[in-house]
């Protein structure tokens, strides 16, 4: 009796699994403990881990190499000026899971800040190194190298634009007005495409010269329009198939 009576305790503890409509869909598995509370069983997905990728020749290379063989068409998205990401329709058999299969980041580009200041020097080092060249790049290394090169430099600022006069020696003297709004190219996406163009508002003073972004971050769309450009070329045939969907 005693052993009956234990392995009776023991049924009536253990939960009690329960498929709800095990015709819909294989149905919803849950288990009922002895008080009443249920519990919904749901299984774990087997799926690859997204691929971390750092270029667009690298994710232009596995979506047609391997991703592009599957059934089931791809999507690639340009969520920001430093992402591209492929992924695949949701999969009704496995809870509707979507299937990231890579994602690229551009984590070798320089950058540039909405708002910098440098002194001359470092200005001039950083128009070279970080910037695609441009008549206005070639502008402003001009300019800092006067104001370099300048054994007096005088500003007269009204607000609306610079004054810098700089003298050379003793009797060399030039006397420039600073243009206030130039447009520069620095490297802030994928370096396989053309860089965006962006119009900086610059100040001179004693201390060096700031650059201010002035396009209110329109570049980041320009740069997103250049990377899917650069995938649409890339992957023609693929899209041309149906196969490969692009969209911002």
């Amino acid at each position: 009796m005693l052993k009956e009576f234990i392995e009776h305790i023991q049924k009536t503890a253990q939960p009690l699994i329960q498929v709800i409509d095990p015709e819909i869909d294989s149905g919803s598995t849950f288990a009922v403990t002895s008080d009443g509370n249920a519990v919904e069983l749901r299984p774990t997905i087997d799926h690859p881990d997204t691929l971390p990728l750092h270029s667009l020749d690298a994710l232009v290379k596995m979506v047609q190499t391997e991703a592009a063989k599957t059934a089931e068409p791809l999507y690639i998205t340009i969520p920001n000026h430093l992402t591209v990401r492929c992924f695949g329709q949701p999969d009704a058999e496995a809870r509707f899971f979507r299937q990231v299969y890579y994602e690229a980041k551009a984590t070798d580009v320089p950058g540039w800040d909405e708002k910098v200041q440098l002194g001359f020097e470092e200005a001039q080092i950083a128009l070279r190194t970080r910037f695609q060249e441009t008549p206005d790049t070639i502008y402003a290394m001009k300019l800092l190298s006067d104001i370099c090169c300048g054994a007096k430099v005088v500003y007269n600022d009204n607000g609306i634009a610079t004054t810098v006069t700089t003298q050379k020696g003793v009797a060399l003297q030039s006397n420039e007005q600073v243009r206030p709004i130039i447009t520069l190219k620095p490297y802030r996406t994928f370096q396989e495409v053309e860089q965006p163009e962006s119009i900086f508002l610059i100040r001179v003073n004693e201390r060096g010269i700031s650059f201010t972004e002035a396009d209110g971050g329109m570049w980041k769309l320009r740069a997103r329009e250049t990377v899917k450009a650069f995938l649409e070329n890339a992957l023609e045939a693929e899209i041309t198939a149906g196969v490969v969907y692009i969209a911002l």
